[in-house]
């Protein structure tokens, strides 16, 4: 083999390995945008479950004191004689257990929420990993081409591997 003929090989060779590496930067580039995606619905739905928890815990507060309310109306109703008095008295007594246990309804609703949205923020998280590891990934990707050292290119098979198996657990969650 002519000594021309080595020096295109090796050149040849090189360019192969460089559009494996670019592929696989792209590839990652790829998951990495649907990480990001996943990510940032997770964090959406978590700051809209938020919302819904604050509006649950107002309802149950405007709730529970409307019960209150209602007890308080029994006793004073109570207080005065006559057979109204008392019959007034047991309505109101009736709807303050009636909007208490309402009040509770909307209590558990409330706690539900909070879990719904505590897992959210844990989904989230977890796809903030992902995310990271998936960056790494491309960087590792870019140094192998500027060093032209395939250590960092098989390295980020690694992150990416750890990036893509947090995707997945978060997504499973």
């Amino acid at each position: 083999m002519e000594p021309h003929e080595l020096s295109e090989e090796i050149e040849h060779a090189n360019e192969a390995g460089e559009k494996r590496i670019g592929l696989t930067m792209a590839i990652t580039a790829v998951l990495l945008a649907v990480a990001t995606m996943l990510g940032h619905r997770s964090h959406t739905e978590e700051v809209v479950l938020q919302t819904r928890v604050a509006d649950q815990w107002a309802f149950y507060q405007a709730r529970n004191l409307r019960s209150q309310m209602y007890a308080a109306d029994a006793r004073m109703a109570g207080l005065n004689a006559g057979e109204a008095a008392k019959k007034t008295a047991e309505d109101f007594q009736a709807e303050s257990e009636r909007v208490r246990k309402n009040a509770e309804e909307t209590q558990e609703e409330a706690r539900g929420l909070e879990r719904e949205t505590a897992a959210a923020a844990r989904r989230g998280g977890i796809f903030d990993l992902a995310e990271i590891f998936l960056e790494v990934s491309i960087v590792l990707c870019s140094i192998s081409l500027l060093s032209r050292s395939r250590m960092y290119w098989l390295f980020s098979f690694a992150t990416t591997a750890a990036g893509i198996a947090l995707g997945i657990m978060a997504f499973l969650r």
